[in-house]
């Protein structure tokens, strides 16, 4: 029993996660994780073997293309964690440590990406207990149990086992994290190594252990040196540090304690450049490229001094306030309202740890509300903020535990009103994971009922809703395998094919975002994650899809669409295309000013578009001519300009229209074309012969 009490801080988070690893499967991969699998795949065999290459290394299955595939092509083996020699997908020559993937500083750190590698040196290649991809995944699991385990360690060495648990609830019950832990490579680990560095500073300076304050440097680095978030600490720590050290009189400044806090950012910056190997050859050069990077991202875009006026008037954006708001379960939100107002009048108990806990809080949303720093990607990017929003949370849930027990007591002994007290608060996260059990696997696109649900939030156009940051595509993946025919052709609506592992895909289907064939109906399939206010809605091949196909495959939460697949061919058109003997070829009458770069054609009456064929003379002037503008308008005064570039639809689009480019439209209503040539473009414009196309109808 002594045992289970002493322990008790570790069964919680130990439960979670097993439940993290019995679920690791129903999860794709976020858009950007192939590069950081292939990056830490080079600095790892670069640091144990020095080999720059995958020279002389078993190689990954192979399609007839010579392309990543599941099953290759030559032998028929199946490249699984059965595999006898097993190899990554994102092992390969064309990633190496002399590749881009491996060379370039103008992004994020690389500790993650090399942890991320180990464990899928482990737990694929060595053991092989799971499968390529998931390995890696295993990591960002492993990492929020970390986070999980120091916030009820930390909750229940300041306010008991109570608080911890509600803290751990009150954690993995953020559907955003809860999601997150199974694939987001980058932001739950560093939001660990954060909370574990913060930690360790507080338990070292209160302790007067220097022994702490190494290990809380050494998280420090892990943190920074997998996102730059940590450099916030020191901001964070300000106040906490102040109130303490004014309240114990500088007492736990020994020697031994301050030549640790000399060392404290030494081990940081040593963490953060021995595991990024692109930094050795040039580290001041190739840092300001990193610093560069992160200020073209998350750089303030306010033209305002700060705290000026205008500064706080023109530049304070309440969005992340309201992602909080509206992405934070109501039970979850009345805790912490509760515990920060108990937190602020309690702030000198238990070494302020209520005053860091805040500080750590409200910074983080500050910061990026009042456009010290910004963000692009909700609250996934400051997600260091839910350790102290759990551990608030805790505190909240033990003060209102308290106040109901004193109420119970009237009627029963204390010891049954505590209890009593306690289940009845426990009792309210059954409605904070009901959603977390209802909107599997897709957690991160939950909204709470403040703003009416997931519905609510796509009716009010809410900024990013719906979106998985693809992980949804797993599910795609799995309805093409099962139901694609032999040799069907996949082609991605928004994104590129690294978007996709291949060794998911069945070995047969073909993935190529050049096979989009537009008006020509050549029958591939197209798959799409939605996300709400998706910068590519107004183009062509968002359009064409939606307002001509009906999907062979819609996922659908909450009634809102996360996943959409279409099939491209004449079976699946909707009644507002009818096939292509409906358009007709116009003549067109063309207006040029002389050294003029732009056109001007009339139509003569209003016309329903379908595309604009152009010819060059020669391949010269139409490589020169690649950045021209489209723009459209009804009346000739009002312009519109279109989305696409002219040069942005591929050769199955382009085929069969009998010109050098196509620029297609959705039935625009348009009296007059403009077309705006690059600067740069050499060639006679009026030598370009330009055919426009529309529907006889307006559809």
């Amino acid at each position: 029993m002594n045992f289970i009490v002493r322990y008790s801080a570790f069964l919680l988070p130990l439960i979670f996660l097993i439940v993290g690893l019995l679920t690791l499967y129903d999860y794709g991969m976020n858009w950007d994780s192939p590069v950081h699998f292939a990056r830490g795949q080079a600095y790892l065999r670069y640091i144990l073997t020095g080999k720059t290459n995958y020279n002389n290394n078993p190689s990954f299955c192979t399609n007839e293309y010579n392309l990543n595939s599941r099953v290759d092509a030559a032998t028929g083996e199946v490249c699984d964690r059965h595999r006898v020699i097993r190899v990554s997908e994102y092992e390969s020559n064309l990633l190496d440590f002399n590749s881009w993937v491996a060379t370039g500083t103008y992004g994020h750190p690389a500790f993650s990406d090399i942890m991320l590698a180990v464990s899928n040196n482990i737990f694929y290649k060595f053991l092989g207990w799971v499968e390529d991809l998931n390995a890696y995944h295993l990591y960002s699991v492993f990492t929020t149990f970390l986070l999980a385990l120091t916030v009820s360690v930390w909750t229940k060495q300041t306010f008991g086992l109570f608080a911890s648990v509600v803290a751990v609830l009150s954690l993995y019950g953020l559907p955003l994290l809860f999601a997150e832990s199974h694939f987001n490579v980058k932001d739950p680990p560093m939001a660990a190594f954060f909370t574990i560095a913060l930690y360790f500073f507080w338990l070292g300076t209160t302790r007067k252990r220097p022994l702490y304050l190494i290990f809380s440097a050494l998280a420090g680095g892990a943190s920074i040196g997998t996102k730059l978030n940590f450099v916030f600490a020191p901001f964070v720590l300000l106040p906490w540090i102040i109130a303490y050290s004014l309240n114990v009189k500088f007492s736990f400044l020994s020697k031994r304690m301050v030549l640790a806090l000399f060392a404290y950012p030494v081990i940081v910056l040593l963490v953060f450049f021995v595991s990024w190997p692109a930094l050795w050859t040039d580290p001041v050069g190739k840092f300001l490229q990193v610093i560069n990077y992160y200020n073209d991202i998350g750089g303030s875009g306010c033209q305002h001094f700060y705290l000026t006026r205008g500064w706080f008037t023109e530049c304070t954006d309440i969005t992340t306030l309201k992602y909080f708001v509206y992405t934070v379960p109501p039970f979850t939100l009345l805790l912490v309202l509760v515990g920060s107002i108990v937190s602020a009048f309690k702030f000198r108990g238990n070494n302020f740890v209520t005053l860091l806990w805040l500080s750590i809080f409200i910074f983080t949303l500050t910061r990026v509300t009042l456009s010290l720093t910004s963000i692009y990607g909700g609250l996934r990017q400051i997600i260091e903020f839910v350790a102290p929003m759990a551990m608030i949370a805790g505190v909240g849930a033990l003060f209102l535990r308290n106040k109901l027990a004193d109420v119970l007591h009237k009627f029963t002994s204390p010891k049954k009103s505590l209890m009593f007290a306690s289940i009845i608060l426990l009792s309210g996260f059954v409605f904070v994971y009901l959603p977390i059990y209802k909107f599997h696997p897709y957690q991160n696109t939950y909204f709470n009922s403040f703003i009416g649900g997931l519905k609510g939030a796509a009716e009010r156009d809410f900024p990013g809703y719906g979106s998985t940051y693809g992980s949804v595509t797993i599910q795609g993946i799995d309805w093409l395998n099962k139901n694609a025919e032999k040799k069907a052709i996949l082609a991605l609506v928004s994104g590129n094919a690294q978007n996709i592992s291949r060794a998911t895909l069945r070995e047969d289907i073909e993935l190529s975002n050049a096979s989009r064939s537009g008006y020509n109906l050549e029958g591939e399939y197209q798959m799409l994650s939605v996300v709400g206010q998706d910068i590519f809605t107004s183009t062509f091949r968002y359009e064409y899809l939606n307002k001509y196909l009906e999907p062979v495959y819609d996922l659908k939460v909450d009634g809102v669409s996360l996943l959409k697949i279409w099939k491209n061919d004449k079976d699946h058109l909707k009644a507002a295309l009818t096939p292509e003997y409906m358009t007709s070829k116009v003549k067109v009458p063309v207006s040029i000013e002389e050294g003029s770069k732009e056109f001007t054609l009339n139509l003569k009456e209003k016309k329903n578009l379908k595309a604009l064929g152009l010819t060059f003379p020669n391949a010269d002037c139409k490589l020169q001519s690649i950045g021209t503008t489209v723009h459209v308008s009804p009346d000739g005064v009002a312009y519109f300009r279109k989305a696409d570039g002219i040069n942005a639809f591929s050769d199955r689009e382009v085929f069969g229209w009998g010109t050098d480019f196509v620029y297609h439209f959705t039935g625009d209503e348009a009296q007059y074309i403009k077309l705006l040539l690059p600067r740069t473009y050499q060639c006679e414009p009026t030598d370009i012969k330009l055919s426009v196309f529309v529907f006889e109808e307006a559809k």
